[in-house]
């Protein structure tokens, strides 16, 4: 059975941590905006350049990407405390982890979990990861402990998904999103989440997907990669004497 991409949530009112927290995002992309030059290393936050040269689980299906960053953070937990996690992300399930009262400003209707939820905990290819009440995406990998990803095709002028099979529309936007997880040593882990994108070349697509939504988009992941890591690092403290 698919899971339901539109569970609805009750979303209570912002707490004054969250609030805090929003007001650090809105920090964090002002800074961003700022050193537009630094880009290159935020693509990479968290790993070497030639750690970002390696070949990930999805990238032959944005094989030229004209866009991507490969994001890392190092977790003191084993690989089955991360992973529960990871299982779970997306709006209706466990949220993303990252700046919730941004999130909901601009509508999209997540609730972040600091608990593991065994309803999400065996996901499958084929499953929609909400982002919002209205985008849905589906898995098109699903390796239990390791790997998930999502793909889109969305055509740009409809704002609608679109199949590739069926249609080429001019104005287009094709990405995937990886979240990755690996084993450093016994009690470390590393987390990885790599998107790629391909677009049309108008003006227009290289700015909306480069320099406009590049800092939102490396605030709200550096974000999310912490996140994953305190809860995965608390569990393990909870668990383990």
């Amino acid at each position: 059975m698919k899971a339901n991409p539109f569970r609805e949530q009750k979303i209570p009112r912002f707490t004054s941590i969250q609030i805090l927290q929003g007001i650090e995002g809105i920090a964090v992309i002002t800074a961003c905006y700022i050193t537009f030059f630094l880009k290159p290393l935020r693509d990479r936050w968290g790993l070497s350049k030639k750690e970002t040269e390696r070949t990930f689980p999805g990238d032959e299906l944005v094989a030229e990407p004209k866009s991507q960053f490969t994001h890392a953070v190092d977790i003191d937990a084993p690989t089955e405390y991360v992973w529960p996690w990871i299982s779970q992300i997306g709006q209706g399930r466990g949220g993303f982890y990252s700046y919730e009262a941004l999130e909901n400003i601009v509508g999209s209707n997540i609730s972040n979990s600091d608990k593991v939820l065994p309803a999400f905990q065996n996901p499958q290819i084929g499953d929609l990861i909400s982002f919002g009440p209205h985008d849905a995406y589906p898995l098109v990998i699903c390796k239990p402990g390791e790997a998930m990803a999502i793909e889109n095709w969305y055509d740009l002028d409809t704002k609608q998904v679109y199949d590739p099979k069926l249609s080429s529309p001019e104005n287009y936007l094709h990405l995937t999103w990886l979240w990755y997880v690996e084993s450093v040593d016994t009690n470390r882990t590393r987390f990885i989440s790599r998107n790629r994108l391909t677009y049309n070349s108008s003006v227009k697509a290289r700015l909306m997907f480069g320099p406009i939504t590049e800092p939102i988009v490396f605030a709200m992941d550096r974000k999310m990669c912490l996140g994953i890591k305190r809860r995965a690092e608390a569990l393990f403290r909870k668990t383990v004497p």
